[in-house]
Order: C-alpha cells, then sequence, then structure tokens
C-alpha cells in the first residue's frame, strides 16, 4: 500500500501546489492514505523571531529574511497563522469529497521549540490535526543562523539537534522524526562522532517506538562525492546502515512540494534506498498524542 504523511502545499511559502491539486497528484501515483503535514503555523510569531533577531547579527542574510518576516509576520517557510483554519477547513472538504478513494489525515511538521509545546497539544487535543511530525529544522528560533541543515554545521550544533530531538520524542507529541540525518548536509564525513549521534537518536527512537522517515527531499537533490563514495546529503547511506542495525522502524517521505513530487521514480528511489539498507518499513504509523487528558 502507499501512502505519505509528508506534504505541503503553496501555502507553505516556498512550495507549489493547492491541497487539492496535492490530493489528485496522490491519487493519479495510486497513494491510498495521504497526510498533509504543513510546516506549523505559530501563534504570536514576530515575538518568536524577535528572540532570534540577536542570533542574526553579522549574518546579512539571516538578519535580513528574519526582519523581513517580522514585517510579514509569517516567513517563507511557514504556513501563517492567520492561514491556519483557512488550510484546515480546506482539508476537511477534501476528506469528504475524496472519501472513497483516498484516506486523508491533517498534520503539522513542527519543530522541538519548547514554547510552543502546550499549543501542539492543544492542536492534538482539540482535533484539528491528526499527528505531527518532528522535522527539527531549527534551534530555538526560526532563523537561518540557527538551521540544522545549513552547508556548514559545528559538532555542538549538531550535538544540540540531537538532543532536541531526544527531548522531542520524550514528549511523545511526535508521530515520526522527519528527515532525522538533516544535520550531514552540512557535516559530510560521517566520522565516529556522527556514528554516535546517530547511535542516541536510534535509541531514543526504539524506547518511544517512533520510526526514523527516508525522505525523497535529499534524495531530489541527488548525489555528492566523499571521498570514493556516491552519497545523498540525506537520507545518508552510513546513518541509515546504524538504523538497520538497531532495528528500528522507518516510514517512506516524499516530502512532497508540489504535485509533480508524487512520481514513481521517488516511490522507486525510497523503495530502493530501503531494500540497499535493509530497513524496516511500516506503511501506517501510529499517531501520538502526548499527554493523555484524564
Amino acid at each position: 500500500m502507499k501512502t505519505n504523511y509528508h506534504t505541503h502545499t503553496f501555502r507553505c511559502g516556498h512550495a507549489i501546489g493547492d491541497e487539492e491539486e496535492m490530493v489528485i497528484s496522490a491519487l493519479n501515483e495510486g497513494i491510498e492514505v495521504l497526510g498533509f503535514s504543513e510546516h506549523v503555523p505559530l501563534p504570536h510569531y514576530r515575538k518568536h523571531l524577535l528572540k532570534g533577531i540577536p542570533y542574526t547579527i553579522g549574518n546579512f542574510h539571516s538578519f535580513g529574511s528574519a526582519c523581513l518576516s517580522i514585517l510579514k509576520n509569517g516567513p517563507a517557510m511557514r504556513l501563517p497563522y492567520s492561514k491556519k483554519d483557512i488550510h484546515i477547513e480546506k482539508v476537511k472538504e477534501l476528506k469528504e469529497k475524496y472519501k472513497d478513494q483516498i484516506t486523508i489525515y491533517q498534520g503539522f511538521e513542527a519543530e522541538y521549540f519548547e514554547e510552543y509545546l502546550d499549543y501542539y497539544q492543544e492542536l492534538l487535543d482539540s482535533g484539528e490535526i491528526d499527528y505531527l511530525i518532528l522535522g527539527n529544522h531549527f534551534d530555538k528560533y526560526s532563523v537561518a543562523t540557527k538551521y540544522y541543515g545549513k552547508p556548514a554545521i559545528s559538532d555542538k550544533e549538531i550535538i544540540s539537534y540531537k538532543d532536541n530531538v531526544l527531548k522531542a520524542l520524550d514528549t511523545d507529541l511526535f508521530t515520526y522524526i522527519a528527515h532525522p540525518d538533516l544535520f550531514m548536509i552540512g557535516k559530510i564525513y560521517f566520522d565516529e562522532f556522527c556514528e554516535n549521534i546517530t547511535r542516541e537518536i536510534c535509541q531514543k527512537a526504539l524506547e518511544k517506538d517512533v520510526p526514523l522517515e527516508i525522505n525523497a527531499g535529499g534524495i531530489r537533490r541527488g548525489y555528492r562525492r566523499v571521498n570514493d563514495e556516491l552519497l545523498y546529503p540525506y537520507p545518508n547511506s552510513h546513518f541509515f546502515d546504524i538504523v538497520s542495525e538497531m532495528g528500528c522502524k522507518v516510514i517512506l517521505g516524499i516530502d512532497g512540494h508540489s504535485p509533480d513530487h508524487f512520481n514513481q521514480d521517488d516511490f522507486e528511489a525510497l523503495e530502493r534506498f530501503a531494500w540497499r539498507h535493509n530497513l524496516n518499513v511500516i506503511e501506517q504509523p501510529v499517531f501520538k498524542k502526548g499527554e493523555i487528558k484524564k
């Protein structure tokens, strides 16, 4: 059964295609279960960005993009909070319209932001969304200098990434980890340090029964040469060799940012990667709901 729980639309500012276009494309590709997972809309977003401004000083691009986001009250990477209800209502309409052809779920992709954990819990408790996936792009604040997928990343930043992933899984809010090896974009060489980081993430994923995602977004970037190997920036082969060795569950994610991303080539690339690394692929995750209210 073909499934995908990682889908964006034009509303996040860096994708194309509306909700219905994504559904139609998924249907044409034979997908039976589709989850929408826009980058989570955050209330009081200007305040959040203002806290991150000091970390952008000295980086013209990061400072400029943060200031622009403050002016617009929304960056070119996240569903604006003012559009949250519109998006959720549209997905509800599509659930009903296409109920005999495809199962549709509503989710969000979210970072581990401690200031928003109660908000995440409220989204799940209210029934507005079915699930959250952990897309741990930023450390504390949504500014470029705090991005974990930047071209150059320090070991200290990778430790921060790992620590945030572990803390996120302990909340039981997140159904799976999107692109868990995102930090390898900037690290490039998979050394003993990376192995230890990977094992810590995998151990926590096993304890909490949380799958790790093989992400087609990294595959679409193509191979890069690292010493005598051709490797994707992510999914990283060495990272997922450890995932396989430790027996973690894995889920395939198209990370669709365009209707064109639902295509046979991307699905086959994900399946080949999973087969090559002998990964334990699941089709449907168990939706985590965080703290159980009594």
